[in-house]
């Protein structure tokens, strides 16, 4: 499991005199990097292994690139690779059409977590925190749990806030 957003304890300084429970804290973490579909914080190396494009465009699972130490399409050591912050890579000719053909040592994701997606969280946590086990939260948008799944739901704006983080579908 990768570290959360912030530190449960950077919460609870945040939340001082309430009960936060642990389960209900990493609930809502989970949920925003579900919805994100990437990890989003802390800065980490990881392997990537993706299915080859057939094309010289490559995405990443990231949106926060910040190295790339290597690179092998169908096996071969690629050398001549230029990569965006955004989390794609382009090469001058194609890349692999095999599934799992191409494997990415990288370095990405934030060093802290943005102020933005904080303060989702924050205000997410507070109304898990404040759902009694066993309600039905109001459903918005896609996202809406009753305690029993965490006691989270995202507002419309915290969606907004979250879809800049978010990567897009896979075909």
């Amino acid at each position: 499991m990768t570290a959360p957003l912030i530190p449960f304890s950077e919460y609870q300084e945040f939340a001082s005199g309430t009960s936060v429970d642990q389960a209900r804290f990493d609930g809502v973490v989970a949920a925003i990097r579900s919805y994100c579909r990437w990890h989003i914080t802390p800065l980490m190396s990881e392997t990537f292994t993706v299915d080859g494009p057939a094309g010289r465009i490559l995405s990443l699972p990231t949106l926060r690139l910040v190295s790339v130490e290597s690179v092998t399409n169908d096996g071969v050591l690629v050398a001549d690779v230029e990569w965006s912050q955004d989390g794609t890579l382009r090469k001058r000719e194609a890349w692999t059409d095999r599934y799992r053909g191409v494997v990415v040592q990288a370095t990405h994701g934030y060093i802290q977590a943005p102020e933005d997606l904080v303060s989702v969280l924050l205000d997410a946590v507070s109304r898990a925190v404040a759902t009694p086990a066993g309600q039905v939260a109001e459903t918005i948008g896609p996202f809406s749990f009753g305690a029993s799944e965490g006691g989270v739901k995202f507002f419309s704006h915290e969606l907004a806030i979250l879809d800049r983080y978010r990567l897009p579908s896979l075909p």
